[in-house]
């Protein structure tokens, strides 16, 4: 990295003071609405909520064939040789027919346009419509996309961010905003693996509002971008020639949030028009979401599990050999004490040899948390088009969304079982057992140490020693989304078409805030009891919490943190198509398409964390505050409702923390900083055919599509204290073949088969890495050398379109997963690494001979993965009276995988377990009312539990996972005039917790998490 290429050093921040901020939305606002009000003016009265607008809207309609023939037994064909899959756009001409324009009108027409679309596409595909979106009750994009099948969610902060579909998770899913690959990048809570760094797409950082519809296409063909082994994932916004007249949609909702009982607003609204002029048809269109989200999660949380030995166990009673902790005079150890101020347990005292075993585990921070979230959502788009004759059409999209997060943990803890001997704190070792109960959890099948043994957890522990903190750690970041895309479609001749695009999307992240205080007070007595609950235990101080004066922060007993950092992504796209219908039944396509991305992380830290002001504790009191009433709606009367927390506001204007100068300069975190240049290149060849006019019901396609990967990576290495620089490149054939058999007039069959690839997580790819080349050779770091996972994917389904609005499908798929990649340690030499030799340039050891202890990412063998999907949708129409109006949706996903894990170095320490994210079985079901004035649905959505993490980051243990989980939301709407209508909608309404665990044996709560409901009421009024 370049001095150009350095982020600006931290100094003191342009003023944000909230006047200004209020003041610049208001103006923005202000701006916008005149021009929605500009577009559609003169005009009729119209919608006037997003999902007015979508009934509106005609869906787009295939360019108009010769002869063009009719997939049998549908509503109309996507005959147009410019297809789909290139165009994702133009799905929704697939759910046109061949006459006028359809005007769909309502939640049912809704559901029926996304089941027509669904129908008459070659590939394997669910479409969400408008009128879908805006029915569902959601938070953001994440939550609506899991009503699809075999989509499931991961949630943050009780709010979607991610998705998994079939069971891959979001590394496995490439994602397209109007036809362009993108990533877009959020924050999260250390236990919730924070900033996303990898080719995974946060979808919290948008506003479902902002879209017309989503696609996921669960099949591959040649012309769809590769790089998906679960799905492609196809976000299109509104655009100005999907609306046949002016349109100004206006929308206001107001959020309330159950623990934090705050009101905060949301709006969306979006404004159409289009000309017929001298020079063509012309078009323009912007829309626009703000939302504003406070809320509280009350948890508890664990830090993790260790077995009582870890970190040199507990003091050893009167007596027993060897003496744990060695004694130390200066520390106050002897034959009689733990360390000053703790005696040892009595000799003889049986709780040291029934607890300090490695069969016997711990929470390593038993601790209550509260987190305040504050998060602000904005987006926009807008769109061009211009149509100068019928058979040409050029358009401008652009999107942009400012994504703001203030978040504050505040975590009340004890700290000595996380760590060894301490001076002058206090470690485990200088810890005592007073009282303690065991829960007996069974046989352990995890490997070393403990197999086959009978391990437990602590049911009550009383413990004398121990070291309590007041943790706070306070989070601002914000994520800048910008897209520009032009597109065109020409019409070369009546059988030849080709279409375009140009695209540039670039995601700055800056997290400006990570910064952690750590103070609180040593030697005290502190009490676990999870007795009554495995996942809200009762945890004693053994002080008064609220009280200041009982804290210290001072030098050797406190600590302040900071790690800010920042994280570029940009990508640069072209692609041109021609689609040649050579006869009728048969197109014939090509195409090429270029991706340039650029992927920048950088990473920022004190050089010391213990440096602290030391306070007194009239000065303390100054600098703290209070959470309060943590806790409601959990376990009543049995956990500390407040507590004393530093104030951030108050501390950084004292000690100047926001000017990251003095005590609080920053220095970049060299080791973690890295940059990735990864261009790639593809071309296919696909064919399209309908042999319905030989007699034939079959249709689909079958093409070829090449790729070629060359990465360039940049890394910090401290072997030779400066970075540098790798590269890789490889190509890959990936065949593709989809089948659709029209079995009967509402019966069809699916058969598909592709070769498909997942590259690896850009996290990996760093060259920067620790070289030891002293004593027992060893590197620690990236690789880029990584090939990506490759696999060959089997896909069949049947579906049974019954009924209109109706459908019942079975589909099957198969994954024989090729390779995988995992971090493992094994005995290589360094040529075999991927690094640069020059990482051991003039050590005098042979890169090609010597033998280094190497633990970084590696391809490995991967493993099948197998599933079945069912999905029934009816609307109930043959009922008699108000029932008629009513109907269901449902869908169900089971998914096995078995992937080889290592363990260790040795081939032989392995375990075979389902894919990282991957939850056996998924469901979600629905069901509605709809008639001329009242709507509402409810649903509910259940994800089994799923791994995140093999092995478990605590010794002994082998996994983590996510809990089960089922979320019920609900949405009604009245509509009381032509021009008004209310809306309700209310999200977790049976306040669902959250919970993660460690260990399969034991299922030990890692973090058990309360959001509370969150409600929204609104009115929509037409203009």
């Amino acid at each position: 990295m370049n001095d150009a290429e350095k982020a600006p050093t931290y100094r003191r921040r342009i003023s944000m003071a909230r006047p200004h901020v209020h003041r610049a939305y208001i103006l923005g606002s202000a701006s916008l609405t005149g021009l929605m009000i500009a577009l559609v003016s003169p005009m009729p009265a119209l919608a006037m909520a997003t999902q007015d607008a979508a009934r509106t809207a005609p869906v787009r309609q295939p360019t108009p064939q010769p002869g063009g023939s009719v997939p049998a037994n549908t509503e109309g064909p996507a005959t147009d040789p410019s297809g789909s899959a290139g165009n994702p756009q133009a799905v929704d001409a697939a759910a046109a027919g061949d006459g006028p324009d359809i005007i769909v009108t309502g939640f049912r027409a809704s559901l029926n346009s996304a089941l027509n679309a669904k129908r008459n596409e070659t590939s394997a595909i669910d479409v969400i419509k408008a009128e879908d979106i805006a029915d569902f009750p959601d938070n953001n994009l994440a939550e609506s996309l899991q009503r699809v099948p075999g989509v499931s969610i991961n949630r943050v902060g009780g709010e979607g961010r991610a998705i998994t579909v079939r069971g891959l998770s979001g590394s496995f899913t490439r994602v397209r905003v109007n036809g362009m690959e993108a990533q877009a990048i959020s924050g999260a809570t250390t236990s919730d693996r924070g900033i996303n760094t990898g080719r995974g797409f946060d979808f919290n950082v948008f506003a479902s509002e902002l879209f017309n519809n989503l696609v996921v296409r669960k099949t591959a063909d040649a012309e769809t971008i590769e790089g998906s082994l679960g799905a492609t994932v196809d976000l299109n916004v509104a655009r100005p020639f999907d609306y046949k007249e002016p349109t100004l949609v206006l929308s206001a909702q107001a959020g309330y949030n159950s623990l934090a009982k705050n009101v905060d607003p949301k709006l969306t609204g979006v404004a159409s028009r289009t000309w017929d002029t001298g020079i063509g048809r012309i078009g323009a269109l912007v829309s626009a979401a703000f939302s504003k989200r406070r809320y509280y999660e009350d948890q508890f949380g664990s830090g993790g599990w260790n077995p009582a030995t870890a970190d040199g166990g507990f003091c050893s009673p009167v007596g027993v050999t060897p003496v744990s902790p060695a004694l130390n005079a200066a520390q106050g150890t002897d034959a009689a004490n733990c360390a000053t101020g703790v005696a040892r347990p009595a000799a003889g005292d049986p709780l040291y040899g029934q607890v300090n075993r490695s069969t016997v585990f711990l929470p390593r921070l038993p601790r209550y948390g509260r987190f305040n979230h504050n998060q602000q959502r904005l987006g926009v788009t807008g769109s061009l088009q211009w149509a100068p004759t019928d058979g040409v059409e050029i358009g401008v999209d652009a999107l942009f969304s400012d994504f703001k997060v203030k978040r504050e943990e505040n975590w009340l803890e004890g700290f000595s079982f996380a760590r060894a001997i301490a001076s002058p704190n206090f470690g485990k070792p200088q810890t005592a057992i007073r009282e303690a109960v065991l829960r007996p959890a069974g046989t352990s099948g995890t490997q070393g140490a403990n197999f086959g043994q009978q391990v437990s957890d602590i049911a009550y522990g009383v413990f004398d020693g121990v070291d309590v903190r007041s943790d706070t750690q306070y989070d601002r970041f914000r994520s800048k989304f910008s897209q520009y895309t032009l597109h065109g479609k020409f019409d070369i001749t009546d059988n030849l078409v080709g279409t375009a695009l140009l695209g540039i999307a670039k995601t700055d992240f800056r997290q400006k805030d990570q910064t952690t205080f750590l103070f609180g007070r040593n030697n005290t007595r502190q009490t676990i009891d999870f007795r009554d609950s495995r996942n809200q235990p009762t945890i004693g101080f053994g002080f008064d919490v609220t009280d200041p004066s009982q804290f210290t922060l001072a030098p050797g007993s406190a600590e302040i943190r900071a790690t800010p950092s920042t994280l570029d992504n940009r990508n640069r796209t072209f692609e041109y198509n021609l689609a040649w219908k050579f006869e009728d039944g048969f197109t014939l396509k090509g195409g090429l398409h270029y991706d340039k991305f650029d992927f920048l992380n950088r990473v920022y830290q004190r050089p010391n964390n213990f440096t602290v002001p030391t306070l007194t504790a009239a000065e303390l009191a100054g600098l703290t505050k209070l959470v309060k009433d943590f806790g409601d709606g959990m376990r009543d009367g049995v956990f500390p409702t407040s507590w004393v927390a530093i104030n951030y506001g108050a501390f950084a204007q004292q000690y100047g923390l926001d000017d990251y100068t003095g005590a609080f300069a920053l220095i970049e975190n060299l080791g973690a900083s890295r940059r990735v240049h990864e261009k790639i290149f593809s071309a296919f060849g696909q064919l399209d055919f309908d042999l319905n006019r030989w007699g034939l019901p079959i249709r689909g396609n079958a093409g070829l599509r090449y790729a070629k990967t060359d990465l360039t990576s940049t890394g910090y290495s401290s072997g030779i204290a400066r970075f540098v620089t790798a590269g890789n490149k490889y190509d890959d054939w990936l065949p593709s073949i989809n089948l659709v058999g029209d079995l009967t007039s509402n019966l069809l069959v699916r058969a598909a088969f592709a070769k498909v690839i997942t590259r690896p997580e850009l996290g990996f790819l760093s060259p920067g890495a620790s070289v030891t080349i002293s004593g027992t050779p060893s590197v620690n770091g990236g690789n880029p050398a990584l090939d990506p996972i490759r696999a060959s994917t089997y896909d069949a389904s049947l579906e049974w379109y019954f009924s209109r609005n109706s459908l019942l499908s079975v589909a099957v798929f198969y994954k024989d997963i090729n390779s995988y990649i995992q971090n493992q340690a094994q005995q290589l030499t360094f040529n075999q690494t991927g690094l640069p030799v020059e990482l051991i340039a003039n050590s005098g050891l042979d890169p090609n001979v010597t033998l280094f202890t190497v633990n970084q990412a590696r391809n490995t063998p991967g493993g099948p993965l197998k599933g079945v999907e069912v999905n029934y949708q009816q609307a109930f129409s043959f009922l008699p009276g108000p029932l008629a109006n009513t109907g269901a949706l449902f869908n169900y996903t089971h998914v096995q995988s078995k992937i080889t894990y290592f363990l260790a170095a040795s081939a032989a320490n392995t375990t075979k377990r389902d894919l990282l994210g991957l939850s056996r079985d998924a469901f979600n079901a629905t069901l509605y009312y709809e008639d001329k004035k009242a709507s509402a649905r409810i649903s509910g959505s259940y994800r089994g539990p799923y791994i995140i993490a093999l092995p478990a980051n605590n010794p002994l243990q082998d996994l983590e996972g996510v809990d089960k989980s089922l979320v019920f939301d609900l949405s009604a709407s009245y509509q009381v005039t032509d021009k008004i209508k209310l809306t309700f909608e209310g999200l977790n309404i049976f306040d669902r917790f959250y919970r993660q665990f460690i260990d399969s044996t034991r299922d030990s709560t890692f973090v058990y998490s309360h959001t509370g409901p969150q409600f929204y009421a609104g009115v929509q009024y037409r203009f």
